[in-house]
C-alpha cells in the first residue's frame, strides 16, 4: 500500500520535476546567448536601435514603441503594417521606467517560458496517445529539444515581435487542446483569448480561426459552437484593428504586410529566377511602374530601388491596390519560377539560420533533416495508429504556420519564420522517435527469443 502511495505521488511530482528541467536548460541557453549580444550591443557604442538584438527591423519596432509611449495613441505610420501588442509591451517598459535593454530581457523570458508550455502541450498530447509508453518521459525529451533548437533559441532573444508571438501561439494550441480533451469552457475562453492577442501581434494569425474546424471537427461533437467562438473574436479583432488602418492609412486592411509581400518579396524574388535580371532593377522598374499608375512622373524618374521600402505602407489605396494588382499579374506571368521559387523560400524555412556562423550550418541542416524525418515519421505513425488528436493538434498548425508564409513571400527569409510551430514539430519528431525506438524494441525481442 505505502509501495503504491509512494508511486502515485512521484507520479504527480514529475511533472514539476520536468518543469524545472526544461526551464532550466532553457533559462540557460537563452542567458548565455544574451549576454552575447548584450556585449555586443556594448562594443556597439549602444545604439538606441540595438543591432545586436535583431538587425534592421529594430528600429521600425523601436519607433512605434516609442510613440505609443510619448503620444499614447495609434497614428505611428507604422502601424499600418505591423499590429501594436509588440511595441506596447516594450512601450510599457519604458514607461515603468525600463530601457530597451530591459526590453530585451522581458522578450528573453517569453523566450524561456515558450518550451515549457510546448512541454506541458505534448504530455497532453502524448498522456492521451494509446502508442506511448511513458509520456512523460517522451514529453521531458520533446520539451528539452524545444529548449535546444537553434533556430528558436536564437529568435528568443530579440527585440522583434517573434517570442511573444511564439509565445501566445503555443498557448492557444495548449488551451485548445485542454479544452478538446475536458470540454472546459473557460480553456476555450483562455485559447480565444491568445489567439487575438496572438493576432495583435503578428498578422500571420489572422486567418487561424477559418483552419481550426480541421480540428475541432474530428474531436469535437458540437464543434461548431468553439469554432463560432474562435471565429468571432478573431473577426472583432480583424475589423477592429483595420478600422484603424482606414482611419490613419486610407485602407481597409488590416495590415499592408500582405501586398507589399506578394509584390516585393514573392513576384519579384519570381521575376528574378525567371530573368536573371538583377534584383535592384526589378525593384527599380516595380517602383518607377508604381508611381506612374497614379500620375507621379517626377517620383517615377527619381526611381531607386530603396525605394521599395516607402511602400511597406502604401501612400494611397491607389497604389496600395496597384501593388496587389502588379503582385498578381507577375505571378501568374512567371509562375513556373514562383513555384520554383516556393522550393528555395522553403530551404530558407526550414533549414537556414541566417544569424549563425558559417561553421556552425553544416551541423544546424544536419540537425533539421533528423528533426524532419522523425516528424515525417510521426505524422505516417499517427495516422495509421489512428491518433487523430496529436495528428490535427499538431499537424494543422504546421501546415497553416509554414503554407502561409510561403505564400507570403519566398526572400528575405530564415528559420525564424518557422519558430512558431517549433513546438508542434518536435512534438511530431518525438512521436516518431518512439516508433523507430519501438520498432527496434520489437526486434532485439524476436532476436533474444
Amino acid at each position: 500500500m505505502i509501495s503504491t502511495i509512494e508511486t502515485e505521488t512521484q507520479s504527480a511530482r514529475k511533472p514539476h520535476a520536468d518543469i524545472l528541467i526544461v526551464i532550466l536548460f532553457s533559462l540557460v541557453l537563452r542567458g548565455v546567448l544574451f549576454y552575447l549580444r548584450y556585449r555586443e550591443y556594448l562594443l556597439s557604442g549602444g545604439s538606441d536601435a540595438i543591432t545586436a538584438f535583431g538587425g534592421s527591423d529594430v528600429p521600425g519596432w523601436l519607433g512605434m514603441a516609442r510613440h505609443l509611449n510619448q503620444v499614447g495613441d495609434f497614428s505611428y505610420w507604422l502601424m499600418g503594417l505591423r499590429p501594436p501588442l509588440f511595441p506596447a509591451t516594450v512601450a510599457l517598459v519604458l514607461r515603468l521606467g525600463g530601457n530597451t535593454v530591459h526590453a530585451a530581457i522581458l522578450q528573453t523570458l517569453f523566450g524561456v517560458v515558450t518550451p515549457v508550455l510546448g512541454y506541458l502541450l505534448a504530455l497532453r498530447l502524448f498522456s492521451r496517445s494509446a502508442r506511448i509508453v511513458n509520456p512523460h518521459r517522451l514529453a521531458l525529451l520533446a520539451g528539452i529539444v524545444m529548449a535546444f533548437d537553434p533556430a528558436s533559441v536564437s529568435s528568443s532573444v530579440v527585440l522583434l515581435s517573434e517570442p511573444l508571438f511564439n509565445l501566445l501561439f503555443i498557448a492557444t494550441l495548449l488551451h485548445l487542446t485542454i479544452f478538446i480533451q475536458e470540454s472546459r469552457w473557460w480553456h476555450l475562453a483562455f485559447a480565444a483569448l491568445w489567439l487575438a492577442l496572438a493576432m495583435l501581434t503578428r498578422s500571420t494569425m489572422i486567418y487561424f480561426w477559418a483552419v481550426a474546424p480541421f480540428i475541432l471537427v474530428p474531436l469535437v461533437k458540437k464543434w461548431w459552437r468553439p469554432a463560432l467562438v474562435l471565429m468571432v473574436v478573431s473577426l472583432g479583432v480583424y475589423l477592429g484593428w483595420s478600422v484603424r488602418n482606414l482611419r490613419y492609412q486610407g485602407l481597409y486592411t488590416y495590415s499592408t504586410q500582405a501586398n507589399f509581400s506578394l509584390l516585393f518579396l514573392r513576384a519579384a524574388s519570381a521575376e528574378h529566377l525567371a530573368t536573371d535580371i538583377p534584383m535592384d532593377d526589378i525593384y527599380v522598374t516595380y517602383v518607377r511602374e508604381l508611381y506612374q499608375s497614379v500620375g507621379d512622373e517626377e517620383s517615377a524618374a527619381k526611381a531607386e530601388a530603396e525605394d521599395l521600402w516607402h511602400f511597406l505602407v502604401a501612400d494611397s489605396p491607389e497604389i496600395y491596390a496597384a501593388m496587389g494588382q502588379m503582385a498578381r499579374a507577375k505571378l501568374i506571368e512567371y509562375w513556373p519560377a514562383a513555384i520554383a521559387a516556393t522550393g528555395i523560400g522553403a530551404w530558407r524555412v526550414l533549414f537556414v539560420t541566417n544569424v549563425f556562423p558559417g561553421w556552425f550550418k553544416p551541423v544546424e541542416i544536419a540537425y533539421h533533416f533528423l528533426l524532419y524525418g522523425l516528424m515525417l515519421w510521426g505524422v505516417w505513425c499517427s495516422i495509421r495508429s489512428r491518433d487523430w488528436p496529436l495528428f490535427l493538434i499538431a499537424g494543422v498548425p504546421i501546415v497553416y504556420m509554414i503554407g502561409l508564409t510561403l505564400v507570403a513571400q519566398t526572400s528575405a527569409m530564415d528559420t525564424r519564420m518557422r519558430t512558431p510551430v517549433s513546438g508542434p514539430i518536435i512534438i511530431l519528431a518525438a512521436y516518431g522517435l518512439s516508433a523507430v525506438l519501438a520498432a527496434i524494441r520489437v526486434q532485439r525481442k524476436a532476436v533474444v527469443g
